[in-house]
């Protein structure tokens, strides 16, 4: 057998309670390990000894897995230490994680991983040790980045070009651009605060509601179907690792009656929300009008969200609070046809559909961000996920891209990180376009980009819904 001791240490700017929950949830290291590509808890609840995670490490680009353990947790008020051993195929590991209280806004961790090889010739060894050498480097240096250099990311010159000229660009919607970002790390807590979200049973609702749960948030989750709810809110509970306190609405948002029903009873009963984020969407493959007249994709992905935005805003600027709506990269292929909502006048295309109507969204966000300024106003896309409405209405996109699409975990990060990092309160960022945490262009192509009048229109129209 071959032992390969990594071992370095670190001043982390953030408080000792801080570091240690983080660090804690051993999930949380794919966002600071450069080696490790995703990471599960298995086992529901508190992390304790004993409990569970799930690795896939990146061997040379290739996926590895390896299970790992929580053996040992030591907590005191100025010290903790938690020790980990993993297993994987030849290989095994015993990680340590020492933290020390350096000051009210300072921790010292320390890193100690010894990595154990079948028997290894001695000529590799050199190579090894290099190896060993740099992946603890970029460990704690990730470290670094997930709990302090955690904000807006600043895209190079290069970058910027290959984001406009369209297809270089869209090759960071898949797995590989979420690697390359520079943190990945979520690690701002929201104990105290509340989060409203719809589309929750699967997906990146699902993720994000999951992700929000870690970091302390309660919630009010909308869904259409009371089962699927509740076993959502189970999940939530199981990866949050604590009682969250869980809110569930039923709403069908292909209705606007049933969508500012439910507008009203957010209004009347959950004036605590701080964030409000319209995630549910769908693409239709087929043409379809709803019981109000409104083609379905239409109805989903512009007008619900809309409704709930507009209705919501003045609570939401009585607390300082923020709207993050969900929309997708498609939208970089379509303007809006203010004459043609319902698209009859063209051969119906479910994607065109669902791109327009993303552009309404974003549209619409973009012009009520100038009318209540106390509202941070955030639209995000989450680049091409591997969620379960594109395997059944995209199947080629989704059997071609493959492993290459992002997990909704990956899917789901900007989205968390715009309702739970501080900066985002800036005003000055209100009515922003993201993706993996920077701002974006609103248009890349021709004709794709609004005009003051039409955007004007467009709110004009949606009002005569928002008032019938």
């Amino acid at each position: 057998m071959t032992t390969l001791p990594l071992r370095r240490e670190v001043i982390i700017n953030r408080c000792f309670d801080d570091v240690l929950r983080y660090l804690t949830d051993f999930s949380t290291i794919e966002q600071w390990d450069p080696g490790v590509m995703e990471a599960v808890k298995l086992t529901p609840g508190p992390v304790k000894t004993g409990t569970q995670f799930d690795l896939i490490l990146d061997v040379l680009g290739k996926p590895v897995p390896m299970r790992y353990g929580m053996t040992a947790i030591d907590v005191q008020d100025t010290y903790a230490k938690l020790v980990l051993d993993g297993q994987g195929d030849g290989f095994s590991a015993h990680d340590e994680l020492t933290l020390h209280k350096v000051s009210d806004q300072q921790t010292r961790v320390e890193y100690a991983a010894d990595l154990v090889f079948a028997d290894t010739s001695a000529w590799i060894m050199p190579l090894l040790k290099a190896w060993g050498a740099r992946l603890a480097n970029k460990t704690v240096a990730g470290l670094v980045s997930a709990l302090e250099n955690d904000g807006i990311v600043h895209p190079s010159v290069i970058e910027r070009m290959s984001e406009r000229l369209v297809l270089p660009g869209m090759i960071n919607y898949t797995r590989r651009g979420y690697r390359r970002m520079p943190s990945k790390g979520l690690s701002r807590y929201m104990d105290g605060r509340t989060v409203g979200i719809t589309g929750i049973t699967s997906g990146l609702g699902l993720a994000t509601a999951q992700q929000l749960a870690r970091l302390g948030a309660d919630l009010v989750v909308v869904g259409r179907n009371r089962e699927r709810l509740a076993q959502a809110v189970q999940q939530i509970h199981d990866f949050a690792g604590r009682q969250v306190n869980i809110t569930c609405l039923e709403a069908e948002l292909s209705s606007v009656a049933d969508t500012k029903r439910l507008a009203e009873v957010l209004k009347l009963e959950h004036r605590n929300i701080d964030v409000w984020i319209n995630n549910a969407g769908a693409l239709f493959n087929e043409h379809v009008l709803t019981d109000e007249g409104h083609e379905c994709s239409l109805a989903v992905n512009a007008i619900s969200p809309a409704i709930l935005s507009y209705r919501l805003a003045p609570q939401l600027a009585e607390r300082g609070g923020r709207i993050i709506n969900m929309v997708s990269g498609g939208l970089y292929s379509q303007g809006i046809r203010l004459e043609d909502f319902n698209f009859t006048q063209e051969p119906y295309n479910g994607p065109k559909a669902y791109a327009r109507a993303k552009r309404i969204l974003l549209d619409l966000s973009r012009y009520w961000a100038k009318k209540t300024p106390d509202v941070r106003w955030h639209i995000v896309h989450p680049g091409w996920a591997n969620t379960p409405g594109v395997e059944k209405t995209l199947p080629s996109f989704h059997e071609k891209l493959g492993s290459r699409l992002r997990n909704n975990r990956m899917g789901s990060d900007t989205a968390v990180w715009l309702a739970s990092h501080p900066d985002l309160s800036d005003q000055s960022l209100s009515g922003k376009f993201w993706f993996d945490r920077a701002p974006r262009p609103i248009a890349l192509l021709p004709g794709t980009r609004s005009m003051k009048a039409e955007v004007e229109c467009l709110d004009a129209w949606f009002k005569t819904i928002d008032e019938a």
